[in-house]
Order: C-alpha cells, then sequence, then structure tokens
C-alpha cells in the first residue's frame, strides 16, 4: 500500500478529487501504487500511475477508478526532502564537506535519492556555495522521454571548532601576512 496521507474524495461533476503526498523518489522513479480511498461506501484500493518527473501540484485525472465508477483527480504533492531541491529537471543537493576538503580537494561520495553511489570529485580550491554538475542524474524529463535533468552538488563548508594550538598559530601567522 502506498504510504501517503489523503484527504476524503469530494464529488465534482462526476469525479472523486484526492490530494496525495509523495516523495521526491516518487517522483523519479514513477510507477504504479496502490492507495485507499474513503467513501460512503468504503474504503477501496486502487492502483494508479504516478507519472515521472510530476510537479508540485499538478493535478491528473484518473476515469473511472474512483468508487462508483467515477473518474478520480489527485493532486499531487510533493514533500520537501532535507539538503534536496529541485529546480524544474535538475536536482540540488546541499553537501557538508570540511573546509580542508575545500583547500586541498577530495573525492566524496554522494548518495542519490535513488540509492546510487556516486564519486565526485571537489578540486583544491573549491569555494563554499559552488556548484558541481552531474549530467543526467537529476530529474526524468516528462517532455523527453529518457532525457534527465542534472544533479548540482552545492558544496557547503563545514569550519572545525577543536583545532589544535599549533596549526591556530600558523592560520593566525599566515593570515596576518
Amino acid at each position: 500500500m502506498f504510504g501517503a496521507r489523503f484527504s476524503d474524495p469530494r464529488q465534482s461533476h462526476g469525479s472523486a478529487r484526492i490530494q496525495i503526498w509523495i516523495t521526491l523518489c516518487d517522483v523519479i522513479q514513477g510507477g504504479n501504487r496502490t492507495i485507499a480511498v474513503s467513501s460512503p461506501a468504503g474504503q477501496n484500493n486502487i492502483e494508479i500511475t504516478i507519472p515521472t518527473g510530476i510537479e508540485d501540484g499538478v493535478t491528473v485525472r484518473y476515469p473511472r477508478l474512483a468508487p462508483g465508477g467515477l473518474g478520480l483527480v489527485i493532486t499531487f504533492r510533493i514533500r520537501p526532502e532535507p539538503g534536496w531541491y529541485r529546480q524544474d529537471q535538475d536536482l540540488i543537493h546541499d553537501r557538508v564537506v570540511s573546509v580542508w576538503d575545500l583547500m586541498l580537494g577530495s573525492d566524496v561520495t554522494i548518495t542519490t535519492l535513488e540509492g546510487r553511489q556516486l564519486s565526485v570529485n571537489i578540486a583544491a580550491g573549491t569555494q563554499p556555495g559552488s556548484l558541481l554538475r552531474l549530467r543526467g542524474h537529476g530529474m526524468p524529463n516528462r517532455q523527453r522521454p529518457g532525457a534527465r535533468g542534472d544533479l548540482m552538488i552545492r558544496v557547503q563548508a563545514q569550519i572545525p571548532t577543536d583545532i589544535s594550538p599549533e596549526l591556530e598559530q600558523l592560520l593566525r601567522r599566515d593570515r596576518d601576512r
């Protein structure tokens, strides 16, 4: 059963209307889900198809799926995912790395919303807030089947709070030059 929170269907013009909440992962994967629809006659489990790449607030009509042979109109809402943002077909992911990784360079592993592991090279001298583009790892494009947006990694600096007195002295000396 699809784990989402549903509002009660409202009948209007021969249709039952509901709103469901889905995740960004649901948007990427799309596919069939079973949902529960309540009506005066009871609760019915029905199978719907979540369109891949659907945007927040889009309404889709499913003919004759609601109880009593009514059409079912679903408004899809997308739950916010901490550290992940959608911009059209692109995804932006905030990744916190150490200031040392930004200064010296590093390879980090990113886990996508689909669970894939991607290796990202952070070049020496990368500035906080920089965007690193991973082409073809964003949202599926509804208008161009098979095409995907990009995944943008926004690197954020984590400043150490416990540096040694020797390192602090070196940093102060370098700053004051």
